[in-house]
């Protein structure tokens, strides 16, 4: 379905979004900034129709079907749910909201619009996540003994809103929340405790390490950081082999490896952000849930609280069983 997309902000990863919805046959409409400037030559640059001053004026928009947030982390809930009582579909970036608290009334406010919201975690729509989930069905990894993810960078500019407590910033937000995701989606499964220990920067997690038990003696380790020297990595290990990804939550328009034993396969450059946004495109004409939807975001922010409780009270977090009902 052609969807038409209002940009709430004129964001650094819009730059990716905008030409992926055009290339899925969707329509830019809108982008709303508070630097009119900005918005102006934002619209020059992907093609919108046109430029809002504010975003309350974007979302009352009635030829705008979907909106896409890429706010700042503490605006995410705010103007997700502004959009939903617009009336409009709702694409919201990662991390989709501070904690599990404002993701449960995110769904009470879907169930009365009628609407579809998702989290825009675009690395779970690239083709290796999907031939790695395939090979863990086949068996052919045997039985999971053990696995790692991490991903790493400088975060240079200090004005940036990352390195702010208030509004969301750290390293668990920002990047770790990637880690957690994706190692949640290739076990099938949710962690039953968790343990984690951050460095503490200006009030952020600037790193922070983490472990996830997912029962059955089986335990997961990650690594985020907004201080260290860039990479990322995601290894899975079985008992009778071990699958590795190398850009794992990176793989936009880059070469990609799935190592599984001696065998490699190799992923020429694509843009998972196009496959996500056909996604989102598909489940609005069926009005249903996208392929990961709320039940999901609803787990992941209930894994991210327990590792922030772990490392703000420096012990291990159990969990409680997963939340089924939408």
């Amino acid at each position: 379905m052609s969807l038409r997309w209002g940009f709430l902000g004129a964001s650094r990863i819009g730059n990716a979004l905008a030409p992926a919805m055009q290339a899925a046959g969707h329509t830019l409409v809108g982008v709303a900034a508070r630097d009119p400037a900005r918005a102006e030559a934002y619209a020059r640059k992907h093609g919108f129709a046109r430029t809002y001053s504010t975003y309350e004026a974007l979302l009352q928009a009635p030829d705008i079907d979907a909106v896409y947030n890429p706010l700042p982390n503490h605006l995410h809930f705010q103007w997700s749910a502004h959009a939903l009582e617009a009336g409009k579909h709702v694409l919201c970036e990662k991390p989709f909201m501070l904690n599990a608290a404002e993701v449960r009334q995110l769904m009470a406010l879907q169930r009365r619009s009628g609407r579809i919201i998702a989290e825009a975690f675009m690395h779970r729509h690239h083709p290796q996540y999907a031939e790695a989930l395939a090979l863990i069905a086949s068996g052919e990894l045997g039985d999971p003994r053990t696995a790692s993810a991490g991903y790493r960078f400088t975060l240079n500019n200090p004005g940036d809103y990352r390195w702010d407590a208030d509004k969301g910033g750290g390293a668990l937000y920002d990047v770790g929340c990637y880690c957690v995701s994706a190692l949640r989606l290739l076990l099938g499964r949710e962690p039953v405790r968790v343990g984690a220990a951050a460095h503490d920067r200006l009030g952020i997690d600037a790193t922070l390490v983490g472990w996830l038990d997912f029962g059955d003696g089986f335990t997961a380790h990650f690594d985020c950081s907004v201080e260290a020297s860039g990479g990322q990595h995601l290894q899975l290990v079985g008992s009778k082999t071990t699958l590795s990804m190398d850009v794992p939550f990176g793989p936009h328009k880059r070469t990609a490896h799935l190592d599984v034993g001696e065998r490699r396969f190799v992923y020429p450059p694509s843009d998972p952000y196009e496959v996500m946004v056909a996604d989102f495109g598909h489940a609005v004409q069926a009005n249903a849930e996208p392929r990961w939807g709320l039940a999901d975001a609803l787990a992941q922010a209930t894994v991210l609280d327990a590792l922030f409780d772990s490392a703000r009270r420096q012990e291990v977090v159990s969990l409680p069983a997963p939340e089924t009902d939408r």
